[in-house]
């Protein structure tokens, strides 16, 4: 039989095929194991050893990260200048930093801003002093207790009956337009499902009359809403229609002096507009003040948002010095999976079949030597 395979020496010959090095402006990947002293050792792994990746530095990456620890190191000195009032000037031997305090120092971060100097607030009652609102108005003539209206263009006593009708007279005339197309419809899916095969019992049948129903009942709800919708219109329409003749037939009649009605209505109507002279003085008073109130409190507003402008900039110059440049890290491809089992009985299968072969060959050996050694008793016993 063939021996067995070494498993970790097929993972071993698989595994540094796909260790590919790989080489970036931003660094390189290279793949070796792990020494005995715990450095890299490029190569193939030994038998014993631990696989290991290794990434290198490029000159070039070398150069780029100290320009740019350089850099941030000089920002965050600003930034710790700008809140401590100190400043790195060398470096002690054992390594520590060489500071000098700077006597004008203030630091901007140490107190919230205040509201010392900000424009007050402002906020005056505006009815304050002001007149008595006047909701009467005061006639210089006595009017008239009485009005004979016979003639005039009659309103609706019942406008709920009345919009009632017409929404009812509007459904009905849009469902007159449309029942015919819900005949054919209806008509069209029922032969649809015949010449389908569907027979008018099944299930099938059944759901797609449903289906058909339902769309049908979905359209009469929004015929009924619409319907309800425009009855409301045109109920309105045309009772503004009756009232608008029914004035207009009294205007007709005050105008010709029927009831009396001109010098009176002059003299309420004076009286009502210095009434409404009146209050509009007054909501101009209360208008001015609330104007007023407004602008001191939007000034204010003003003032507060321009000194938390004037905090947050600091806020926002050291969170910048902060940050500083950041150093691109490279970025590799995985290397490919290790397919043990695959490899391992490709080669089993091998040796399985040169270990038939060789087999095959023997047994045909010695039957050939059996056939002759018969041969051989044969023609002696014959002799």
């Amino acid at each position: 039989m063939p021996p067995t395979p070494n498993p970790n020496e097929l993972i071993n010959a698989q595994s540094d095929a796909n260790r590919i090095s790989q080489f970036t402006p931003y660094g390189n990947l290279r793949f070796g194991s792990v020494g005995d002293q715990g450095q890299f050792v490029e190569g193939s792994v030994p038998d014993d050893g631990r696989a290991a990746a290794f990434t290198q530095e490029t000159p070039f990456q070398t150069q780029m990260r100290a320009a740019q620890e350089g850099t941030g190191l000089g920002l965050g000195n600003i930034a710790f200048n700008r809140v401590s009032g100190q400043q790195v000037t060398g470096i002690n031997p054992d390594g520590t930093p060489i500071y000098a305090d700077d006597p004008d120092f203030q630091n901007p971060f140490r107190t919230a801003p205040t509201l010392s100097g900000i424009t007050a607030a402002q906020d005056i009652d505006p009815t304050t002093g002001l007149p008595a609102f006047q909701s009467t108005i005061t006639s210089p003539t006595a009017m008239p207790t009485g009005l004979d209206t016979s003639g005039l263009t009659a309103l609706q006593s019942d406008p709920e009956a009345f919009r009632s009708n017409i929404e009812q007279t509007l459904y009905n005339r849009q469902l007159g337009l449309l029942q015919p197309g819900f005949t054919q419809e209806r008509e069209a899916l029922e032969q649809n499902l015949a010449d389908r095969g569907i027979p008018i019992t099944s299930q099938a049948y059944d759901a797609a009359i449903n289906r058909f129903e339902s769309q049908q009942g979905e359209q009469l709800g929004r015929l009924a809403q619409q319907a309800t919708l425009a009855a409301g219109q045109e109920s309105d329409r045309l009772v503004n229609q009756a009232r608008a003749a029914r004035q207009q037939q009294f205007g007709e009649r005050a105008a010709a002096g029927e009831f009396g009605l001109a010098a009176q209505g002059q003299g309420f109507s004076q009286a009502a507009a210095n009434t409404q002279l009146a209050n509009a003085a007054r909501q101009d008073t209360v208008a001015n003040q609330l104007l007023s109130n407004q602008i001191a409190g939007q000034q204010r507003n003003r003032e507060i948002a321009e000194r938390n402008a004037l905090r947050g900039q600091n806020f926002n110059e050291l969170a910048a010095l902060l940050g500083g440049p950041q150093i691109q890290q490279p970025s590799f491809f995985a290397p490919g999976g290790i397919d043990t089992q695959g490899a391992f009985g490709a080669q089993m299968a091998a040796q399985q079949n040169a270990y038939n072969q060789a087999m095959q060959n023997q047994s045909a050996n010695m039957g050939g030597l059996f056939g002759l050694a018969g041969n051989l008793g044969a023609a002696y016993m014959l002799s």
